[in-house]
């Protein structure tokens, strides 16, 4: 596995790039290393169920390659959507990195590129210990070391870079010892605890004293003929009769137990750290509390990992032009069909919807045109509301003009009329004269 992931490393690369690496110094003084410690807390059975939770529902979300927000259907979006590296299916990538994500703080992703430097394989990886170093030119680079003990260098620009709980180290995340242990270790006590009162019951339950005395073998024997003989299976009526040669008296054994407020009380600490409770785990949650789950635990991690993705496997250049990695996330499927009829009826008429798309929000079949948009006759594009009121208003000033330039024309005919009546006039005058 180490040559099928890391194997093409050095044939894609110079050698002297990794040459004459120096440890990184820290600004706080921290170690420039980290080592992983957590199995121990992955195999217990509240935290594993939380990391499963959260996990399984980040793979459910699906990634594409989007050109200035249309999808595009290149050999990216094929390797992100359908299978990131030869090995994983995009749910077992996902799942995969959410629960390095969720157990380290800190989740690397191998970029494997070809020999043109693009993407033809994403590889999520768990290490024993990671170390950062950088090279005389300022580049970082990451030595990451395996249980098998192997090493392998990799530039931080070919590793696609999760972390959470970043606090003074300056590139590593803090790991989840501390806090979380000594919940963990209480809850394993009461656990144990619990085990030990059942086994407490194979342990003495009784004193069978008798009179006299009796050699070891004696002891034994009698012992064995009052356990068989009271305790065995034949002794369906639970009645014990004894003569006046033995004595028996029962222990009574309490062990101290833990109630459930309590215990339930530890458990909600682990939930409460991974961002979950326990209807999310056990799938009986309501729209709104999965709405809270997913924008504050499984969101973030979405976020995070589009990001990192469209810096390590775009050019600026690229990213300029508007090439982007989005994660999608069916959030509707998780509400009542109550809830998505009413979501359709808000936005149907608007001219957003698909019939294929209202058919895909149903869970229905897809009618055959699929692809039509339906819209309400009392929406129209803004442009066209713009003509239509520019339209209107010319209309309307032109009947203003066509009414007041009629008055004055009957007026100018008026004064027109007049003057040719006085013209008229004076010419009679004269001629009188």
């Amino acid at each position: 596995m180490f040559k099928r992931i890391f194997g093409k490393q050095n044939d894609n690369k110079p050698q002297n790039d990794t040459q004459q690496l120096t440890a990184v110094q820290m600004l706080n003084g921290y170690n420039n290393r980290i080592c992983n410690y957590n199995d121990e807390l992955y195999n217990n059975a509240t935290v594993r169920n939380c990391v499963d939770t959260i996990a399984r529902y980040f793979a459910k979300m699906q990634p594409e390659h989007r050109l200035k927000g249309k999808r595009v259907n290149d050999n990216l979006d094929k390797l992100l959507s359908l299978r990131p590296n030869p090995d994983m299916s995009t749910y077992t990538f996902l799942y995969k990195v959410a629960t390095c994500y969720e157990m380290d703080n800190n989740a690397y992703i191998y970029v494997e590129r070809d020999n043109i430097g693009n993407a033809i394989a994403l590889w999520p990886f768990s290490y024993a210990q990671a170390e950062l170093k950088e090279n005389t030119q300022g580049d970082l680079f990451l030595i990451f070391t395996f249980a098998n003990g192997k090493k392998v260098t990799a530039s931080t620009q070919d590793v696609i870079i999760l972390r959470k709980n970043i606090y003074k180290n300056d590139f590593f995340s803090e790991t989840n010892t501390r806090p979380l242990y000594p919940i963990v270790n209480t809850l394993y006590a009461i656990i144990q605890g619990l085990i030990n009162a059942v086994k407490s019951s194979a342990f003495v339950r009784g004193i069978y004293k008798v009179t006299g005395h009796l050699q070891p073998d004696d002891v034994k024997k009698q012992r064995d003929n009052f356990k068989n003989q009271f305790f065995g299976i034949q002794n369906n009526d639970g009645i014990i009769v004894m003569g006046s040669d033995g004595d028996y008296t029962p222990i009574d054994s309490k062990p101290i137990l833990v109630d459930d407020k309590n215990t339930k009380l530890i458990q909600e600490q682990i939930y409460r750290y991974f961002g979950v409770n326990e209807d999310i785990i056990n799938g009986n949650y309501t729209e709104n509390e999965f709405q809270a789950f997913f924008e504050g635990t499984l969101e973030p991690i979405a976020i995070q990992l589009t990001q990192e993705m469209n810096a390590k496997l775009f050019s600026t250049n690229e990213i300029n032009f508007g090439n982007e990695i989005v994660l999608v996330s069916d959030k509707l499927s998780y509400m009542s069909i109550n809830s998505k009829i009413e979501m359709i009826n808000s936005v149907k008429d608007l001219g957003v919807l698909t019939k294929g798309t209202i058919a895909d929000i149903l869970n229905i079949e897809r009618p055959a045109d699929s692809d039509k948009i339906l819209q309400s006759l009392n929406y129209v594009d803004s442009n066209i509301a713009n003509q239509y009121q520019l339209s209107a208003a010319d209309k309307k000033n032109k009947l203003i003009n066509t009414l007041m330039g009629g008055d004055n024309d009957n007026e100018k005919n008026k004064d027109n009329k007049g003057n040719k009546d006085d013209t008229s006039a004076n010419k009679r005058n004269r001629k009188s004269k």
